[in-house]
């Protein structure tokens, strides 16, 4: 599997697809819970963990950071603009800016509860809700365009945006078909940017 992270992510995308057909994705349907739900969550978030790592060794190869406190700093250093990358479900009016906290200093609250739920699931079942995992989804989906951000700038992306649920907000990607000028935040505008050389991230 060449790109296994993006490949989850499309797995992701279309069983919240699924699921939207059975529960509306509505604020007011955010505290809905279940054990579908607390899989997807658990599943999501420890993709996350793996990513942004991963990202994080490609800023700093000789950092060795372990938890979500420690890849902060690294990522926001790098990346201003990261914590205010917002990321739209069209379909839903709907749109979340996972990272924000990140922007003053502290952690998201849906990662806060996503460790609640996985240390002491019997108590804190109720907080593996649709909220926490739209909003966990959406935080994945910000990681993964940083990460595969050489691919998404090559003029024939070996990945594919189409999904069905999530995007990046229109104003960085006004179409969501590559061939099209692309930009992402902390790096400008594909078309102005010579195709990288290699797969690892153009960290400018």
């Amino acid at each position: 599997m060449r790109y296994p992270h993006w490949q989850f992510f499309e797995s992701v995308d279309d069983e919240l697809h699924s699921l939207s057909r059975i529960i509306e994705f509505e604020r007011e349907n955010f505290p809905a819970f279940s054990v579908y739900l607390s899989r997807l969550y658990l599943s999501v978030a420890s993709e996350i963990d793996v990513v942004a790592k991963l990202l994080c060794e490609r800023i700093a190869p000789t950092e060795e950071p372990k938890r979500i406190s420690e890849y902060r700093p690294l990522i926001t250093a790098k990346f201003p603009k990261f914590a205010h990358l917002r990321i739209e479900m069209p379909s839903h009016e709907l749109d979340f800016q996972p990272w924000l906290s990140w922007s003053s200093g502290t952690n998201p609250q849906w990662w806060k509860t996503y460790n609640d739920v996985k240390h002491e699931r019997s108590k804190y079942y109720r907080d593996a809700n649709l909220g926490n995992v739209l909003q966990s989804t959406a935080g994945l989906l910000v990681l993964l365009v940083y990460f595969h951000q050489p691919e998404l700038y090559s003029k024939n992306s070996p990945i594919q945006p189409d999904f069905k649920m999530m995007r990046i907000e229109r104003r960085y990607a006004g179409a969501l078909t590559w061939g099209f000028s692309y930009s992402l935040p902390d790096f400008g505008n594909s078309h102005d940017r010579p195709p990288p050389t290699d797969r690892s991230p153009t960290l400018v």
